[in-house]
């Protein structure tokens, strides 16, 4: 049911903007990778911001784009077949549309903070927009639930699993050595957390396609049987299911925590703002789970009764052996490690919110803590209450953004009008 809401939001953006994502993909692809190199990257910009808008991107991708984008599509293929990269394709699509309302809204409604940059995020939309801060304080909190979980000791025992399975480096020196490098980054605020994901997206996610793409060269003659599999097998209930859900949950476009960073951006412009949202979901759903998708189909990994990170590393060592493995580790040690770093940059500004500034020393504490929890530990609760606090994430998002859907329509309409005539 909470898929089909969410899908639902996304088809509803998608409408009421009159497919803004395909019929005015050069706009936002001007306004977004167009501009990131220019002075001035983002279009319009003001310096009152803590992001440029590339960093704020970047730093809501090292949110999003982590171990689901190797792991979790493997483990999707194999519970529901070729066809769910489709459905992923179909909800990514959709889900652009339901970032950018998201980003839109979080943009119109951040708050200046004290001393520069803003206060914003979901929690922020549905305090100042829907004049609820009951509702607001629930998001904030569920936020920072996530980030211990999901958002840190899953991450984290991803990384000590993936550094001694290869290099046989004990956990034990894993763990403080991840909780250091992490509290490196934290302690610099906004600023040096958008400046390190800044290189450190680009640099680890062309590490990773470029082994991808070396494995789709090598059997590039089954390209096109694998596009024809997925197309031939996605009219099941399992693919179409298991495809949204690993779509939905991969982008998180309709849990609004990436709003966080966004709400960062030094982008004047909130339309522009939500232009950034819809190519997040662009680069981590389309780019980065399809690569991964066809890299397991054209192996013929998917097929090998093998699941999840074992799945993917057949892949990746038929073609280059044993370096394969250790290809594989670097990527989940860095994917895993943004995951980290974004999070805690979103749990602190929640923090931030429910304390009213106070909480920062001891939410980092913790955090810490649960870096070192997270690489020696076994998980599976964390993981399944970690699902459950992020879907929960949700449903105070959906239905802030049902509620200031017309603003969305009435934003997007008076910014194309303003291009049209040149201003």
């Amino acid at each position: 049911m909470l898929l089909l809401l969410i899908l639902s939001a996304g088809i509803y953006f998608t409408g009421s903007t009159r497919f803004f994502q395909l019929t005015h993909a050069g706009l936002w692809l001007k306004k977004t990778l167009g501009t990131c190199f220019g002075k001035g990257a983002g279009g319009s910009g003001t310096e009152e911001g803590v992001m440029s808008p590339w960093q704020a991107l970047c730093t809501s991708l090292a949110a999003t784009i982590g171990t689901g984008n190797i792991v979790g599509v493997a483990t999707a293929l194999a519970a529901g077949g070729p066809g769910t990269l489709f459905w992923m394709w179909v909800s990514s699509f959709f889900g652009m549309m339901t970032s950018y309302a998201e980003k839109l809204l979080g943009h119109i409604y951040r708050k200046p903070r004290p001393g520069g940059g803003y206060i914003g995020g979901t929690m922020v939309t549905i305090e100042q927009g829907l004049q609820n801060r009951p509702l607001g304080l629930l998001y904030a909190f569920l936020c920072v639930l996530v980030s211990f979980g999901m958002g840190n000791m899953a991450q984290a025992n991803s990384i000590a699993q993936a550094l001694e399975g290869t290099w046989q480096i004990s956990p034990l020196v894993t763990a403080p050595f991840l909780a250091l490098l992490v509290w490196h980054f934290c302690r610099g605020g906004g600023k040096r957390v958008g400046l390190a994901t800044s290189w450190l997206v680009p640099l680890m996610s062309l590490f990773y396609l470029a082994g991808s793409f070396g494995i789709l060269w090598c059997f590039r003659e089954r390209l096109g049987q694998a596009v024809r599999l997925v197309l031939s097998d996605a009219f099941s209930w399992r693919a179409m299911t298991i495809g949204i859900a690993r779509g939905v949950f991969s982008n998180e476009a309709g849990l609004g925590s990436s709003v966080i960073a966004h709400a960062q951006s030094t982008v004047k412009e909130p339309a522009e703002q939500g232009m950034w949202g819809v190519l997040e979901v662009f680069l981590d759903t389309i780019v980065m789970c399809t690569v991964t998708g066809l890299v397991l189909l054209v192996t013929g990994a998917w097929d090998s009764g093998v699941d999840g990170a074992a799945m993917t590393l057949k892949a990746f060592s038929s073609v280059f052996g044993a370096w394969g493995e250790q290809i594989l580790a670097v990527s989940i040690f860095f994917f895993a490690l943004s995951t980290l770093i974004g999070w805690s940059f979103f749990g602190l500004e929640c923090v931030e919110y429910l304390g009213g500034g106070r909480g920062r020393g001891l939410y980092l504490a913790l955090f810490f803590g649960m870096t070192v929890v997270g690489c020696l530990g076994e998980l599976a609760d964390v993981w399944r209450i970690s699902d459950l606090c992020n879907q929960l994430l949700a449903i105070p998002n959906l239905f802030c953004l049902f509620c200031l859907r017309k603003q969305v329509g009435r934003r997007t309409r008076a910014y194309l009008r303003r291009q049209a005539g040149g201003h």
